[in-house]
């Protein structure tokens, strides 16, 4: 099925590019054909409709002759346009652009945005019969503005080599009128362009081996002084293998102009957002494509000097023309080749020998295309460029593409371009094995007609171009705020294709051109090198390649052996330095120092003066170290003489090697035959000789003989030699420069000497100048002087000047009478010095250079020294990087977004200051208006920081973006000029109606205090309802619905009265779930009236996990700046403490974790040289073992790395380390990707071990190694079996940590290697293995997973089996899925114990186990950004629970403590690093219960709720003080109370006692009593009722018992006997004496007392 174009077709094809031109995908150029509007079967090309103008066929005069007043003469060749390419109706309108304009096709252009017509815009090359004036540019905008195209943000570029303007964002609305404007013969569509070593080397015979004996190399050529343009995705010249000549360099982070002897000269980018043009600048690799293809073509291989490229002695200009995603459109081709003409002659400011470029190496082409041919005939506008840089004398390099198919476009199509073809070496040296690549496109490339058959030949070579090992960027660090940019440094990488070939022949050219330089061939030797260069170049390469017989042969091809697939053969590098050191014609030379044959010389019979000799002219000056030719030609003399045959040269030279030493001599070159004979030309050397060498002199000789074999006399020309060198003594570097610094060294010269100085790459400035004292302008020209004033015969010598020849190489002249000298001990050095004001510069690093001009023209070798000015107290500097902003959607870079679409905005600071910035404040403004803010805590001095901010646009059109440091102005700085940078970036409006939609991500559940629902508690369900469309949505009503065992239940509704078009809402649904485990929800919403766009996308189903976990509130992990958290490791110490393990600039660190989450740092360090892989695991004896790689130094001073093991207890005491695996250079291989699993005492390490010298071969192999130790005391109790899996395909760039567990009786691995196996596509696979331990290779292996990344297995030991939970991220990371398994050993699905769950973006996954099961954390990107999910796998019960959100943030480290029931996490956020716990509930390993509930429930960690718990305790302690001195005062006053009662209380005797009681009272017996409780009607009640129950009976009882006024009531309430007791309770304050049967008053609240009658005691 075809789909119709869409607005997100632009973004469709980036993300096409980016998907396929991955490192293992640059082997396939990306197919772009289906972005199309329209797909056409059976390679048929459509027909194109006549454009129409006013009802009729448009009319067009293509070939204009009345040419403005204010136009230029072309560049190109009057009319060449009429044998355009895709101009099959031959009207001047590119047939892809007819398509578009007739509704057949839509636009391609990566940088499309939605124009004023509702189309896509287009890019768009506008050429004129004539170079364009002021007046065509103005018409041109006229008429794209009266359509709404705008300057700002658009690209409009006048080239200056061709005849046109490139230009974007052009309305197809215009298209029309833009084909008539007068002098237009041509619209063409920019193409969209697409990126199409050890051993590869040595196989092209460039560098020397131990196969091949002739080599480049071998004779001493590395491409030096020579500069190769790369022109890429850009190159990260960090990189070891770029950085420097001489590999001393080990700091990545300096920039070129830091560096003594950089590579990296100079560069441009061409693909900055709303820029049009090359900008001059260091641009990085977004990609890494480019820095590959540079280190192929002159990389050093850094110090280890393994994967050199090909031609290590060449300079690098880096020039951008494609985005990080790996293509653009073909503007920005232009502007990086027109950029590159322009800087042919440039001085880069480094040194004499890099200056301009010589060499254009361009390993991309133009995306297959469905519309018209796509072998091209070169006539494109990048073509005709590329054919303008040859005529300008640049060699220019091209890919031939990797489509397997006739397919020659772009610039490999150029007519001058050297078309590169891939051959597929088989990854040895040994070239008989060499045949070419299945996906190599071959030729001939579409005749254009010009009779020059040569043009078609295309490939012109082949190359290695199949898994070349070499340089690989440094990707970006990810999306968390303020994490620092990486620096490429010496890691390498594998890629394919003919992007890679190309490389490979453009650093052979550079070699060539240096040969042909130091041959003085006749293509080198030019003023204004033009198409010559190119074509002797072209021509050696054709004559030099290996053909073979087996081939194929076009007679077509004028009788060349020429071949459609190999062109001229296989590159050769002996043979073609055979080729340039045979030639003799246009190569221009013959052989060494002589350039000729050896001869005899001249006979012993000479007559006759025949030979002039041209240059060096007589007596002029020579200078050590120098090259020379020695010139002439044969006089009238010579004509006169026959023919002349032959002609000598002899070049020798005197010293004396001291003053008091006799002139030695030592020919230089002996008789031999120069090249040409009329005019001849022989060069030599002049060596450079110590410094107590003196009376040095050059003597050339020359003679001729004619056809009867006389010789003429031989002409001689005396020459003085001399030195011009500089030293700079001060300043030395190593110490602060401020204030006015004097600047000093010596010089050798020779007349005169001017002192030169600059700054960096500035222009140079003249110092002080010192004068000889004798030179004069026939010193100048040549000039003898005799060194007495009388000859021989006593006459006066007119040569005598008065002064010696070594006066003017700056020695002190010693006369003595006649003869004149120079003193003996004087060698020359003069002291020179000038002062610098260094207050006029800003307080940073600098690159002085001096360098020292002679008075004969000769310069000096610069000196260089890196000092450091510091006028001003320490103060940072912030500067921004990055010239342009970088907007991207998760990762990718993005033209053009949507409205309403989370997007980060990027951008690199640096602090070029001398001290640290603390607190800086970015912000990110659209149109003036804050977006996003956020505070990076530390900036270092030296130290990158990428920025990261979020952007949600919410309108449409062109966005103003700005980001600013330091905002407020709080932070003092050198110069806060710079603080600011500004972009545009396009937002498309939605599309029209109303799209309803719940993305992946958006929903989640929440209780009042965990983002867990818990069973038995009220939860909400919430989802996030976004509208696609751009219409607002009316009345969305929305529900939840619950999977049981009689399907979907209906749970409740919810609604959102409005959603704003390209906007979203949140609708919420209350629950309350009873069961722990998986709950799957779904959730639908419906517009109540109106229509959807997209019904598809309107429910989501989602897992939620209801556990009895509660999350606790963060906690801010207190790193030091600049210090990035690795693992958090659970201990179970008695303290209380756990780790954390973090890193910085290579150095291991370790915090404490207290019970708070607190941080707190150890005074000592793990490792301070890690090489980047560690594995860490806790257990319950309170120590975390560590395995780790390191870095150290070993013999010879190679660098080496090894494995180690360690463990740490929680005070940070380190057991003594013990280094695992034998040491083995970095040049020879690598350890990586380790894992470690600790059974009780048992120990199991795995991981990756690459091996470039497999057992001594040259064979790059890659195994799994395996160690195993049980209590380990020292390195050789290990037990390492060093291939238990064997030669996977594994690259350490692309592959993660492998993952290993003990089983019952074996061990388990999950790891990566690459797979082609059903597809035929290289991807990267994950697979299992199994084997005993011991056990030296295992056999079993599956392949479990396809496009895999971040595998991790856990596994559950069972006597009958185990049970394996896998677990890893599959798809591309922008459209990846978690994919979880459970499984036995044989990788088969326990039950249905399979799932997979979406997750974008993921980049961590973690697991632990716990008594519930296994609980996952993972992050994705979801609706709202990154965040951070939670989940648990019950094996036993045979259920996957995935998952939870639970935090905005990634996922870094987690780890379980047991004895406290807490997983620990730490998780990055934008507000910096968080430490979490997960708490559980119903830990059965944890006593008390009741108070671990309660802290539970609360989410607090143990510290935090001992705290709380102390707060309640002591505010219980201080109410019940109150409350008992309140109570100690009633008593104090009940007493005082009691002691007035006993004072005044008496007792009245009678002598007839009276009885008290009335006889209407009841009388009643104690006999006759009865208490009965009725506890028939008392319900048993316990807890707080049953406490309520009996304070209501006591309060009745007491009501009943003093409120009995007479017997009636008595017995009408009791109605029961009263029992025998032996106190009655007191009635109305009467008591009765049971020894007396007295009766009398008591006061109340008497206790006991004595009958006052009998004596009797009474208790009350």
């Amino acid at each position: 099925m075809v789909r119709g174009p869409g607005k997100f077709l632009p973004f469709a094809i980036a993300v096409l590019v980016f998907l396929l031109d991955v490192p293992i995908g640059y082997a396939h150029v990306p197919d772009v054909e289906n972005s199309d509007s329209t797909v056409f079967i059976g390679g048929e090309n459509p027909t194109i409709a006549s454009l129409i103008c006013d009802g009729e066929e448009c009319q067009k005069d293509r070939n204009p002759i009345h040419t403005p007043l204010d136009s230029t003469p072309p560049a190109m060749e009057f009319g060449w346009w009429h044998g355009f390419w895709s101009d099959s109706d031959a009207n001047g309108f590119d047939d892809r652009l007819q398509l578009i304009v007739t509704g057949e096709r839509e636009s391609v252009s990566v940088t499309s945005i939605v124009g004023d017509d509702g189309r896509d815009t287009v890019a768009i090359i506008v050429h004129y019969a004539w170079h364009p004036g002021e007046s065509d540019i103005n018409s041109l905008r006229g008429v794209i503005e009266q359509h709404g195209w705008e300057y700002e943000g658009s690209w409009f570029m006048i080239m200056d080599h061709l005849d046109a303007v490139v230009l974007d964002h052009v309305p197809v609305s215009s298209l029309i009128e833009v084909w008539g404007l007068d002098g237009v013969v041509l619209v063409e569509e920019q193409s969209v362009i697409v990126p199409y070593l050890d051993k590869a080397t040595k196989g092209s015979k460039v560098r020397t081996s131990g196969v091949y004996d002739e080599t480049l190399r071998g004779l001493g050529y590395h491409g030096s002084g020579k500069v190769i343009a790369i022109l890429d995705t850009g190159v990260d010249n960090e990189h070891f293998s770029l950085d420097d000549f001489s590999d001393n360099n080990k700091d990545n982070t300096k920039d070129p102009d830091d560096i003594e002897d950089p590579k990296w000269v100079g560069g441009c980018d061409a693909t900055g957002v709303g820029q049009s043009g090359c900008n001059d600048e260091d641009p990085d690799d977004g990609d890494g494509h480019g820095t590959h293809v540079a280190g192929i073509a002159l990389g050093t291989g850094d110090s280890s000097r393994v994967n050199q490229g090909y031609s290590p002695g060449s300079y690098l200009v880096d020039v951008k023309v494609m985005e990080d995603y790996g293509g653009g459109n073909s503007q920005s081709i232009l502007a990086g080749i027109q950029w590159a003409i322009n800087n042919k002659d440039t001085d880069w400011g480094n040194n004499a020998s890099s200056r301009g470029i010589h060499v254009l190496s361009m390993s991309f082409g133009r995306a297959s295309s469905a519309v018209g041919d796509n072998n091209e005939d070169g006539s494109s506008a990048e073509g005709n460029l590329v054919n303008q840089a040859s005529e300008n004398g640049l060699v220019c390099v091209a890919a031939i593409g990797n489509d397997g198919a006739n397919n020659v476009n772009s610039v490999g199509a150029a007519d001058t371009s050297i078309t590169v073809g891939w051959l597929d070496d088989k990854n040895t040296i040994d070239r008989s094995d060499d045949s070419i690549s299945s996906n190599s496109n071959y030729g001939p490339r579409t005749d254009d007609d010009d009779g020059d058959s040569w043009d078609e030949m295309k490939p012109w070579v082949v190359a290695p171009g199949s898994n070349i090992n070499s340089a690989q960027h440094a990707e970006s660090s990810g999306i968390i705020p303020g994490s620092e940019v990486n620096r490429a440094s010496d890691d390498y990488t594998q890629l394919s294709g003919s992007s890679m070939s190309t490389p490979a022949v453009a650093g052979l050219v550079a070699i060539m051109l240096e040969i042909g330089e130091m041959r003085k061939m006749p293509f080198m030797d030019e003023d204004e090198p033009g198409i010559e260069r190119y074509e002797a170049i072209r021509s050696f390469l054709a004559s030099g390649s290996e053909f073979r017989n087996e081939w194929s042969v076009d007679e077509t091809w004028q009788d060349n052996n020429w071949n459609t697939r190999y062109g001229f053969g296989i590159i050769d590098g002996g043979e073609i330095a055979s080729e340039m050191f045979d030639d003799t014609g246009g190569g221009g030379g013959g052989g060494g120092g002589g350039g000729g044959n050896q001869t005899s010389g001249p006979g012993a019979n000479q007559e006759g003066h025949w030979v002039e000799i041209e240059s060096p002219s007589a007596y002029a000056w020579l200078v050590e170290g120098r090259e020379y030719n020695l010139r002439g030609h044969i006089n009238e003399h010579g004509e006169d003489n026959g023919t002349i045959e032959e002609v000598a040269v002899k070049v020798e030279m005197e010293f004396r090697e001291s003053s008091d030493t006799p002139k030695q001599r030592s020919i230089l070159v002996n008789w031999s035959n120069p090249t040409g004979i009329t005019n001849w030309t022989a060069p030599f050397e002049v060596p450079d000789l110590p410094d107590e060498y003196t009376d040095v002199s050059i003597t050339g000789m020359v003679a001729a003989r004619n056809d009867i074999g006389r010789w003429s006399n031989t002409t001689e020309f005396f020459f003085p030699v001399g030195r011009v060198n500089i030293t700079l003594e001060g300043p030395s570097g190593q110490g602060d420069l401020e204030g006015t610094v004097e600047v000093h060294g010596q010089f050798h010269s020779i007349g005169n000497a001017t002192i030169q100085w600059r700054l960096d790459s500035e222009e140079w400035q003249d110092g002080p100048h010192y004068h000889d004292g004798e030179w004069t302008i026939e010193d100048q020209k040549g000039m003898r002087h005799a060194t007495s004033r009388y000859k021989g015969d006593g006459s006066i010598d007119p040569d005598y000047q008065g002064h010696a020849y070594c006066v003017h190489m700056f020695k002190a002249a010693q006369n003595s009478g006649n003869s004149v000298d120079c003193e003996d001990d004087d060698d020359g050095w003069t002291q020179w010095s000038f002062n610098w004001d260094t207050t006029q510069h800003k307080d940073e690093e600098y690159r002085i250079s001096v360098r020292v001009i002679s008075a004969v023209g000769v310069t000096s070798e610069e000196i260089r020294r890196v000092v450091r000015v510091d006028n001003i107290d320490p103060m940072p500097d912030l500067v921004f990087v990055s010239k342009s902003i970088s907007v991207q959607e998760f990762g990718i870079p993005m033209q053009e977004s949507y409205v309403n679409t989370f997007l980060e905005v990027r951008a690199t600071i640096r602090n070029t200051g001398d001290q640290a910035a603390t607190d800086v404040g970015v912000i990110l403004e659209e149109w003036g208006e804050r977006r996003d803010e956020y505070v990076i805590s530390n900036i270092d001095t030296g130290q990158f920081v990428e920025v990261v901010m979020y952007w949600n646009p919410m309108d449409s059109g062109d966005a103003l973006l700005s980001i600013s440091i330091d905002p407020l102005n709080s932070i003092q700085e050198l110069d806060d000029s710079n603080n600011e940078l500004v972009g545009t970036f396009s937002v498309v409006p939605r599309p029209p109606g109303v799209d309803l939609a719940i993305r992946a991500g958006s929903i989640s559940a929440v209780t009042v205090s965990s983002p867990i629902p818990r069973p038995d508690e009220s939860a909400v369900v919430q989802a996030r309802v976004d509208n696609l469309g751009s219409q607002d949505a009316v009345g969305v009503s929305g529900s939840l619905e619950i999977m049981t065992d009689r399907g979907w239940e209906l749970i409740g509704n919810s609604s959102a009265p409005l959603v704003l078009g390209g906007s979203h809402s949140m609708i919420s649904f209350p629950f309350a779930p009873n069961v722990s485990g998986p709950l799957n929800v779904r959730v639908s919403v419906i517009l109540e009236s109106g229509g959807d766009n997209d019904w598809s996308n309107n429910e989501r189903i989602k897992t939620l996990l209801v556990d009895s976990t509660t999350l606790s509130g963060p906690r801010d992990a207190s790193l030091n700046p600049g210090e990035s958290p690795l693992a958090i490791v659970s201990l179970d110490s008695e303290d209380g403490d756990d780790l954390l393990i973090g890193e910085k600039d290579g150095t291991l660190l370790m915090y404490k974790l207290t019970e708070s989450k607190s941080l707190i740092e150890c005074n000592n360090v793990i490792e301070e040289r890690w090489s980047g892989d560690i594995a860490i695991v806790g257990t319950d004896d309170g120590f975390a073992h560590i395995v780790w790689t390191r870095r150290y130094m070993g013999p010879n001073w190679f660098l080496m790395q090894t494995l180690s093991y360690s463990t740490i207890d929680s005070s940070c005491r380190i057991s003594p380390p013990q280094d695992l695996l034998p040491g083995i250079p970095l040049s020879d291989g690598k350890y990586w990707g380790i894992d470690m699993d600790i059974r009780d005492s048992e120990i199991l390490v795995s991981g990756y071990h690459r091996d470039v010298f497999s057992e001594g071969s040259l064979e790059d192999e890659t195994n799994i190694f395996l160690i195993h130790a049980e209590s380990p005391l020292s390195s050789d109790d290990w037990v390492l079996q060093t291939g238990i899996i064997r030669d996977i395909d594994a690259d350490p760039s692309q592959i993660d940590s492998l993952s290993v567990e003990f089983g019952h009786e074996q061990a388990h691995i999950l790891y990566q290697t690459i797979r082609n196996d059903t597809t035929g596509k290289d991807r990267l696979g994950v697979w299992y293995s199994h084997g005993k331990i011991g056990q030296e290779t295992w056999a079993y292996r599956k392949a479990v997973g396809d496009e895999t990344a971040l595998p991790l297995l856990t596994v559950i030991e069972d006597e009958d089996g185990d049970t394996l939970v896998s677990l890893w991220r599959e798809g591309d990371p922008q459209d990846s899925e978690l994919v979880v398994f459970v499984t036995d050993s044989n990788f088969m699905t326990n039950g249905e114990m399979e799932t997979r769950v979406p997750a974008r973006g993921m980049a961590g996954i973690g697991v632990v186990e716990s008594e519930r099961g296994i609980q996952v954390l993972f992050d994705r990107v979801g609706a709202n950004g990154p965040q951070v999910e939670y989940g648990l796998i019950d094996v036993d019960d045979g259920w996957i629970g995935l998952s939870d959100a639970l935090v905005r943030g990634q996922y870094k480290s987690m780890d379980r403590s047991e004895d406290s029931g807490e997983t620990v996490m730490i998780l990055s956020s934008s507000d910096g690093w968080q430490i979490r716990t997960l708490i559980d509930d119903g830990s059965a390993k944890r006593g008390g219960g009741l108070s671990d509930q309660l802290r539970s429930s609360l989410g607090l960690d143990q510290e935090s709720f001992e705290i709380l718990v102390i707060g309640v305790a002591l505010a219980v302690l201080i109410l019940g003080m109150v409350t008992l001195v309140g109570l100690s005062a009633q008593g104090v006053r009940w007493v005082g109370r009691r002691g007035s009662i006993d004072k005044d209380a008496s007792v009245v005797m009678e002598d007839d006692v009276v009885d008290l009681v009335g006889e209407a009272d009841l009388s009643i017996g104690s006999d006759e009593v009865e208490i009965v409780h009725e506890e028939d009607d008392v319900t048993d009640l316990s807890g707080r009722d049953s406490r309520r129950a009996r304070r209501e009976k006591r309060s009745s009882e007491g009501v009943e018992l003093q409120g009995v006024e007479d017997s009636s009531t008595i017995e009408t309430v009791l109605e029961i006997p009263i029992p025998d007791s032996p106190l009655m309770p007191p009635v109305a304050g009467q008591v009765t004496c049971q020894g007396c049967q007295s009766r009398f008053a008591t006061e109340p609240g008497t206790i006991s007392m004595k009958c006052p009658v009998c004596g009797t005691k009474i208790g009350l």
